[in-house]
């Protein structure tokens, strides 16, 4: 059995063997020795620490005990002191100059350090060897010259570039990763994990902080850190508030509201003939896609308003993917969905009224009364459309009769019928033939208008036909509507019901 140490380095207790313990406490006194002398030498040491600490937590784990092994990995990644300073003197070090020993393949990565929202703009600043403030002045500068102007004048659509910044900055968010080990953190810079490199972003570190404290000691302490800090709090409540009113707002689309009792949209799917037999992947698939970037941004809004740490799962690149997914998944099924109706076509047939009388009158004939509820009437001088949801039976239906147009003529001798239906089809000669055969079904007995109605269920989809009949009649005869409601296309009444209410509303009496 071997014998173990509990050490602290970089702050972060290890469990170390006691071989390991005495190799990796040699090294750090070689690094002590060799940085006392140098300015900032007790940060860099520190600095150092800190590597080997995130190096022995990439390769073991925090509960997991330290071998000697896993110690000569870590002081072989960093190198020696001389041996770094060797390298250095035959480079152009001394000038500011990276040392092909130094140099990584650069990654792209987000900057967990230095992030104000999601380390988007610090990880890009890395990427290209630019100052992080540039990159975010440059952010808010294209927001806020894209947005203002259509704020000011609306409508512009000048707002489509902040649109896209905002797009774009969430899809990045998501889509980088997040630099979390130590070659992550020097591969965003194209920099290894080495002590010359080490050294020098502790140098350029202490010569930044140098700097703002100069300028604080002008021009008062700078400003920009404290206003992104500022900024990415508001954005995150923002986010925190679309989202929960978003998932709040489709939850009672989609789950509370009922366009009839019982009915709700996922509901009325059913009844409507579609290029798909079963339409449940449809639903969740369009559901998925709509709720997944709220639940994205409720997530990103969380972690920015708390700063909780990223977990290692990565949930914000698994709910893109899930979100890629289900749009790819919808996209498809909606185009298939939508194969029935392709094409359109119409089929008018004009049928002459023979009857002199100077009174028409209509009759909606069904088998059951035509209930208080479920249904839909509207009715002016010259259209009447009526619709209902009909539930006495052991299965639901949707009983829909031809909408009813009045047309006056300026003849007296012009009276007649006219039968429009419209049909839809995945070819157009299936829509034509669906036309014809989907005449409205009416009869006329002397001055008396029998008209059936339309009806669907499950089993017997709508399909999109559309009928209506018309009767041109001089002015000087009236129409009325007898079953299932009275009804006098004469204008003192409109019926309104449904989803209209710019006019006004008035009761239907039955006959």
């Amino acid at each position: 059995m071997k014998k173990v140490v509990k050490v602290s380095i970089g702050k972060i207790a290890f469990t170390v063997e006691e071989d390991g313990y005495l190799i990796l406490k040699g090294y750090i006194e070689e690094l002590n020795d060799h940085y006392r002398e140098i300015q900032n030498g007790s940060e860099i040491v520190e600095g150092i620490e800190e590597r080997i600490a995130e190096l022995f937590l990439d390769k073991s784990g925090r509960s997991s005990v330290i071998t000697s092994v896993i110690v000569n990995e870590v002081i072989m990644v960093l190198g020696r002191p001389e041996i770094i300073d060797e390298e250095s003197n035959a480079t152009n070090f001394r000038r500011g100059g990276v040392s092909a020993s130094g140099r990584a393949e650069k990654r792209l990565y987000r900057d967990p350090d230095n992030k104000m929202i999601g380390g988007v703009c610090s990880g890009l600043a890395a990427y290209f060897n630019v100052d992080t403030a540039i990159v975010r002045i440059i952010t808010l500068v294209l927001l806020f010259f894209s947005w203002v102007p259509f704020m000011l004048i609306p409508f512009t659509g000048v707002h489509s570039v902040g649109s896209l910044v905002f797009l774009a900055y969430i899809i990045m968010w998501i889509a980088i990763p997040e630099a979390r080990t130590v070659h992550q953190k020097f591969a965003m810079r194209g920099e290894k994990p080495d002590l010359s490199n080490i050294q020098r972003n502790i140098e350029r570190g202490a010569q930044r902080v140098g700097r703002d404290i100069k300028r604080a000691g002008r021009n008062g302490a700078p400003v920009i850190n404290d206003i992104f800090r500022a900024i990415s709090k508001v954005f995150a409540v923002f986010l925190v508030l679309f989202s929960i009113g978003g998932i709040l707002i489709f939850s009672f689309l989609f789950l509370g509201i009922e366009i009839f009792n019982g009915f709700n949209p996922g509901d009325v799917m059913d009844y409507v003939a579609l290029g798909v037999e079963n339409t449940l992947w449809l639903k969740i698939s369009t559901l998925a896609f709509l709720f997944l970037p709220l639940l994205g941004m409720l997530y990103g809004g969380i972690q920015i308003l708390f700063e909780f740490p990223n977990p290692r799962f990565r949930p914000g690149l698994i709910i893109f993917i899930l979100w890629i997914i289900s749009g790819f998944a919808s996209a498809t099924l909606a185009v298939k969905s939508s194969r029935p109706y392709w094409e359109n076509s119409r089929e008018v047939v004009d049928v002459p009224i023979l009857t002199k009388s100077d009174t028409i009158y209509l009759s909606l004939l069904y088998d059951s009364p035509m209930p208080d509820e479920n249904l839909i009437i509207e009715g002016d001088k010259n259209d009447l459309a009526i619709f209902w949801v009909d539930k006495s039976g052991s299965e639901k239906k949707f009983v829909a009769f031809p909408q009813i147009r009045i047309e006056r003529t300026t003849d007296d001798s012009t009276r007649y019928v006219k039968m429009r239906t419209q049909s839809f089809g995945y070819t157009g000669g299936e829509a034509m033939m669906k036309a014809q055969r989907n005449l409205p079904l009416y009869e006329l007995t002397d001055s008396l208008m029998v008209i059936h109605p339309d009806l669907y269920t499950k089993n017997n989809k709508w399909d999109g036909t559309n009928k209506r009949i018309t009767l041109y009649l001089p002015e000087n005869v009236k129409v009325m509507l007898k079953d299932p409601i009275r009804f006098g296309f004469d204008g003192d009444i409109e019926i309104m019901s449904g989803f209209s209410f710019l006019k006004h509303r008035a009761p239907y009496r039955p006959w």
